[in-house]
């Protein structure tokens, strides 16, 4: 198994995996759904695949496995679209994803990392305090018509090795 980001001429592979990603997640988990992403044409999925921020895909012989983006926004960067397909979790591919997106903004010299976990999400908040973030205190609604909370957790990111 290795994880890298993919580049934008592997558009098909960020489909792939982000299509399954949206099918087997509950409504509300991403910020669009799977009904939404099949209408997707192949220049939509370039543009989506070639944003400028990275988008990790952890791949197996048998094909992608999972995935973690990172956004930049005015607050800082934010890791976004983290899964992993349901027969690769247990095995530490989150944990690796994770810490890609940690490598990457450490290595992009930001101080730190943030980060949305819808409440009761209680396998993902568990990962995210397994490799370090804490929760900020903010909570917002996971969407305009979906009142469910999503909590901020960060991590600081420290320069040494």
């Amino acid at each position: 198994m290795w994880i890298a980001p993919i580049e934008p001429d592997e558009w098909s592979i960020a489909r792939t995996v982000r299509l399954d990603a949206l099918a087997g997640s509950p409504p509300g988990t991403f910020s669009s759904s799977h009904s939404e992403a099949l209408r997707w044409g192949e220049q939509q999925w370039r543009e989506w695949a070639g944003r400028r921020h990275p988008f990790f895909v952890a791949r197996a012989d048998s094909g992608p496995v999972g995935s973690a983006g990172v956004i930049v926004t005015a607050g800082g960067p934010e890791l976004v679209s983290m899964w992993t397909a349901p027969a690769a979790r247990g095995t530490g591919v989150s944990d690796r994803l994770v810490g890609a997106v940690i490598e990457w903004a450490r290595t992009a010299g930001h101080r730190e990392l943030r980060l949305w976990v819808l409440g009761g999400n209680r396998p993902a908040e568990q990962l995210y305090r397994r490799t370090g973030f804490v929760r900020t205190g903010a909570v917002q609604p996971c969407g305009e018509y979906d009142p469910r909370p999503e909590y901020e957790m960060a991590r600081a990111l420290t320069h040494e090795r």
